[in-house]
């Protein structure tokens, strides 16, 4: 039985079909529609007959060569050169195939870390998987978005795209991340809703959530411009949370009868007017005891303290 040595080493058995359907194909390409079946089937018929006789495997290359030499001989040289493209075409096809494989086996096996994204470290696992699939979705960009000019001067580095495994969804580098919206009105994470913050504390976690979630979702630095001004109306809140404690604390332990008064007047301005009242607002604490308005304060700077630790360690 004849059989055929693939260019992977495999080895299957001679099937003149393929031989039929590939010149079929160029016939077509030339004349528009299939009008001459006969040449092929002589051919395939031939070419099994020849190799039978002289060896029992045969190269898929010997197979191509000899179609290439009969279609010559057969008159029709267009057809002829029309293979020889069709052929040409699936060299190059396996040609990339197998150096995108390559890419694609070096990055998954780590083999040559460049750490490119600060914020990826390509030896983990989310790392490796993710430098592979920029080398597919970079192909896709370059194959099937661009223009010819655009991925030819891309490839002779007479340009360079950015963020170009990025492209085709529409992503972009480096981002200043509109905190004060977030953290005042909350925000979807596609996973679960997230509620404005209500607290300095909770501010400087979401900060760290957001900076974390946007970092994965994109090449290149995320910013925040001016994150001291965003926490103020957080500070605001985290002061107004401990100046209820403590001045709860002294109502309920210390019977101060006449501070309640002041304290229920506070409250019905910050819950009807939806005051968030200023650390330094005088007028609204001027007729509480000047210690605990520095008790609630000293508080409120040790949850800053606190808070702010806690946003370089999630950060790190």
């Amino acid at each position: 039985m004849l059989r055929v040595m693939k260019r992977n080493g495999t080895i299957v058995p001679f099937d003149k079909t393929k031989i039929i359907k590939a010149i079929d194909a160029a016939f077509i390409e030339v004349d528009g529609k299939l009008e001459d079946d006969f040449t092929a089937k002589d051919i395939a018929d031939s070419l099994e007959i020849s190799f039978k006789a002289t060896t029992p495997i045969v190269l898929i290359e010997e197979i191509q060569d000899e179609i290439e030499n009969k279609l010559m001989a057969s008159g029709r040289k267009d057809v002829a050169r029309a293979y020889i493209r069709y052929r040409y075409k699936h060299e190059v096809a396996r040609g990339f195939k197998s150096d995108f494989e390559d890419v694609i086996a070096e990055k998954l096996g780590a083999k040559n870390v460049k750490n490119q994204n600060a914020n990826v470290d390509e030896y983990s696992f989310g790392g490796r998987m993710g430098e592979a699939n920029d080398v597919m979705t970079k192909e896709y960009a370059l194959n099937n978005i661009l223009s010819k000019m655009a991925r030819d001067n891309h490839n002779n580095n007479m340009i360079y795209i950015h963020d170009l495994s990025h492209y085709a969804v529409g992503d972009h580098n480096c981002l200043s991340i509109p905190f004060d919206k977030l953290l005042a009105e909350g925000f979807n994470t596609r996973q679960t809703d997230i509620r404005p913050a209500g607290s300095v504390n909770t501010a400087f976690q979401l900060v760290a959530v957001i900076f974390q979630l946007q970092s994965l979702q994109q090449f290149g630095g995320v910013s925040a411009t001016h994150l001291d001004w965003t926490m103020v109306p957080y500070v605001r809140k985290s002061f107004w949370k401990h100046w209820c404690k403590v001045i709860e604390y002294e109502i309920k332990w210390h019977k101060r009868k006449d501070l309640e008064e002041i304290y229920n007047w506070q409250k019905e301005i910050v819950k009807k007017e939806k005051y968030n009242p200023c650390i330094d607002d005088f007028g609204f604490y001027k007729d509480s005891p000047d210690y605990l308005h520095l008790e609630a304060l000293r508080r409120t700077e040790e949850e800053i303290h606190q808070a702010v630790e806690g946003l370089y360690h999630n950060l790190k």
